[in-house]
């Protein structure tokens, strides 16, 4: 009853506050889809003839005019087929995303994160990025109802934080473009609905993009995984949690889904990426020092290396 409310008195706000000249279509999912599979609802729900879809996330606010600007730049270029502009954490002026970047060590994550605007090179520019943010995202519907898996933007097994990674990873496969726009676009109070499953996801996501993507270390995968597992094993034990290795293992189980639907696996290098050397790969990643010196790698634009074919 109370989410019956909730849903009223959001229906109420939406239909006071709305412009004259916008439509509205409420959708109700009867169970939790989560990122993935409420997002694929929306798209089920579009305008037939929108030309561009847009997904938010429930804890942005958005900045006035960006939506236009957004698709004026959609607009210059045919192969673009996802973007995002420049979001801040709410309340803050420290960046949140300026686009999405892999390395080829499958770690993703955003690019310029907790910096100021002033310390991200290229902030101003556009960019080609690995992914766009799901948090405020512009996507072309006739690309991404071509080359996505049952013609969805996302896979609905992903459910959360693999969602936006993959789709980017898709699109630049299939030859098709993923930028980051020189757009103030809004303010992000992250993690909000998601703060006590984080960790799980995430895990989860790491585990099943090490199986599904080729990158230059893919040669050492059998063994990562392995020492993967181990490590995770390990955290359990210590954890009154115990929920790591099981991130472990159904992200494996959701490796093969994924790699079922796409019919193909993933190569990193078909994307913009940064390259990581092997020493910190040996050294940071494999050894796992990067958690006993807590080295965090500030990913920023003049990093990452474009395919060739850009």
């Amino acid at each position: 009853m109370r989410q019956v409310m909730v849903a009223l008195r959001k229906k109420e706000f939406i239909r006071d506050k709305k412009p004259s000249s916008v439509r509205v279509k409420f959708v109700r999912s009867d169970v939790n889809r989560g990122y993935a599979g409420g997002m694929n609802l929306g798209w089920e729900a579009r305008d037939s003839e929108a030309k561009y879809v847009v997904f938010l996330n429930n804890d942005l606010i958005l900045q006035p005019n960006s939506l236009r600007e957004l698709v004026d730049y959609m607009e210059g270029d045919e192969k673009l087929a996802a973007a995002n502009g420049l979001i801040y954490h709410g309340n803050s002026e420290r960046i949140c995303t300026a686009g999405g970047y892999g390395t080829d060590h499958w770690i993703f994550g955003n690019i310029c994160i907790g910096i100021f605007k002033y310390e991200c090179p290229g902030v101003n520019k556009f960019h080609y990025v690995t992914f766009a943010s799901g948090a405020y995202m512009i996507i072309n519907t006739e690309i991404v109802r071509k080359v996505s898996p049952e013609g969805k933007p996302f896979i609905d097994e992903t459910f959360l934080y693999l969602d936006d990674v993959l789709l980017g990873l898709i699109l630049w496969n299939r030859g098709y473009k993923v930028a980051y726009v020189p757009v103030t676009s809004g303010y992000h109070y992250g993690s909000l609905s998601t703060r006590y499953v984080a960790n799980y996801y995430s895990r989860r996501t790491r585990t099943a993009l090490i199986r599904l993507l080729n990158t230059r270390f893919s040669w050492i995968k059998a063994i990562y995984l392995i020492r993967l597992s181990t490590g995770y094993k390990l955290l359990d034990l210590l954890s009154k949690y115990g929920k790591a290795y099981k991130a472990y293992q159904d992200g494996t189980y959701l490796a093969q889904i994924l790699r079922n639907k796409l019919g193909f696996i993933l190569n990193l290098h078909k994307a913009p990426y940064v390259r990581v050397s092997y020493l910190n790969f040996i050294l940071l990643d494999f050894m796992m020092t990067d958690r006993i010196l807590h080295r965090t790698l500030t990913v920023k634009h003049e990093m990452l290396i474009n395919p060739p074919w850009l």
